[in-house]
């Protein structure tokens, strides 16, 4: 037995009797919230060009691009809305292995649950397999190193979750699960390239392409394609091409007991980086509680683990420029995709007030980090009065818990563009109850253009 094995029989195996009821609820949780997050990208660069694509591909017509009339294939469909999942920037992150989990599990695992009529129950148990494999191969292998080498976690270590999930939902066993394992790690990648770009294309692609990738390797794993064995470790494995930890141990440790990694999920309330999150949940509030705007602050000083920092810091993609996020925060009392439009970015105060914010990396809060994303602000007035806060988690991690009502909320804001109020709160009842949902079909064919 090796770990590649122990984890391919995990997924085999698992049944839904075996579920906390605080993992179902996680499950329904998650999916309403990817669900919502997907929708509204259609009406953004990424969803419009990734749609329109996969339209004139044809093929068969066996899944939805979320909030549009377009049927094809499976593959195909996880392409496009795994890239539309990513570019909101709400969707969730799991704070120790920084993965953007849901973003590629969820519409990986969607376009084959709608193809294939599978039910609630079925999914459910489909979703919680994905989060303890993908989760837990990019903890093992030590998501900063990722990062250091240049390599995107959610991208690299994606896949496997989405494989997991993929192959749970079709029924593989042990050994088919294992051989998808060593093909979904044939096209396991992911570039940090998209610090580099002004839009977000770039890494709203590095969701898409790991969900067409888990769904290609299933398929051919149940045809009987051998994958190479110990994906994870043999000779040559994941871990040596993309970090250099081998904590083998936390792959496997209380797999299968209540623990599970889907209730380490954090979600997001903001389209931007997680990095930023506490921070803005800092000003934001000291705004609200002293009533102050962008116009009265004299300087922001913004403390973050040295491990974050660099990802935020004036960065070119806008959605992971703290400087600017801040500004925009405070001057507009909220942070959606609106806010990182070419429109916003070119306001004048907007820059000049990104200009007063400062960010350095702290080695004392990197002694939190992974397990808190902490932020230190310091925040001067022009009237001269200051504010000093220090804040380890956002609003919707573990530590700082959310409600179902603020995730359904948060869907029938987000979705309020796509979809009428009736068929909203259908989606959400649906979900509520979705252990007993006959087949995922209830929920696709509610969220096709024609529905909406």
């Amino acid at each position: 037995m090796t770990h590649t094995t122990d984890l391919a029989n995990y997924v085999s195996a698992l049944r839904f009797e075996d579920l906390s009821e605080a993992a179902v609820n996680a499950a329904r949780r998650l999916t309403l919230d990817t669900l919502g997050v997907t929708l509204p990208a259609i009406h953004y660069g990424p969803g419009k060009v990734i749609t329109s694509y996969v339209a004139d591909l044809g093929d068969r017509p066996d899944a939805t691009i979320l909030g549009t009339n377009v049927r094809t294939s499976v593959a195909n469909a996880a392409l496009a809305n795994g890239t539309m999942a990513a570019d909101m920037e709400q969707d969730d992150v799991h704070q120790e292995s920084n993965l953007h989990a849901s973003s590629v599990f969820v519409p990986a695992m969607l376009a084959v649950a709608e193809a294939e009529d599978i039910s609630g129950e079925t999914w459910i148990t489909a979703l919680v397999a994905a989060y303890e494999v993908g989760c837990r191969i990019s903890i093992a292998m030590d998501n900063s190193q990722q990062y250091a080498r240049g390599f995107h976690p959610t991208a690299v270590s994606g896949i496997f979750g989405a494989t997991a999930g993929v192959a749970k939902l079709r029924g593989l066993s042990g050994d088919e699960v294992a051989s998808a394992f060593g093909l979904a790690g044939c096209q396991a990648a992911g570039l940090l390239t998209w610090e580099q770009e002004t839009e977000h294309f770039t890494k709203s692609f590095q969701s898409g392409v790991p969900a067409r990738a888990a769904v290609t390797a299933v398929d051919l794993a149940q045809r009987g394609y051998i994958g190479a064995p110990d994906t994870l470790d043999g000779k040559y494995n994941i871990f040596g091409a993309f970090s250099q930890s081998r904590n083998y141990g936390r792959l496997t440790e209380n797999l299968g007991h209540s623990d599970y990694e889907i209730l380490r999920t954090g979600y997001k309330f903001y389209s931007c980086c997680r990095a930023m999150h506490s921070t803005i949940d800092v000003v934001m509030e000291l705004a609200g509680e002293h009533g102050f705007a962008g116009a009265d602050v004299e300087q922001i000083n913004v403390w973050l683990p040295t491990t974050l920092a660099p990802m935020v810091d004036n960065n070119t993609l806008i959605t992971h420029n703290l400087q600017f996020i801040v500004a925009a925060a405070l001057t507009d009392g909220k942070v959606t995709r609106e806010q990182t439009t070419l429109e916003r970015r070119a306001d004048a105060d907007l820059i000049a007030l990104a200009a007063r914010v400062d960010l350095k990396g702290s080695a004392e809060l990197e002694r939190q980090f992974p397990a808190h994303w902490p932020s230190h602000v310091q925040l001067t007035l022009k009237d001269g009065r200051t504010f000093d806060v220090q804040r380890d988690d956002a609003r919707g991690s573990a530590t700082r818990p959310i409600t179902d009502g603020d995730i359904e909320e948060k869907f029938l804001d987000l979705t309020s563009t796509v979809l009428s109020p009736e068929v909203a709160r259908r989606v959400v009842k649906t979900i509520n109850e979705l252990e007993g949902v006959a087949s995922m079909r209830q929920i696709t064919d509610l969220l096709s253009s024609e529905s909406a």
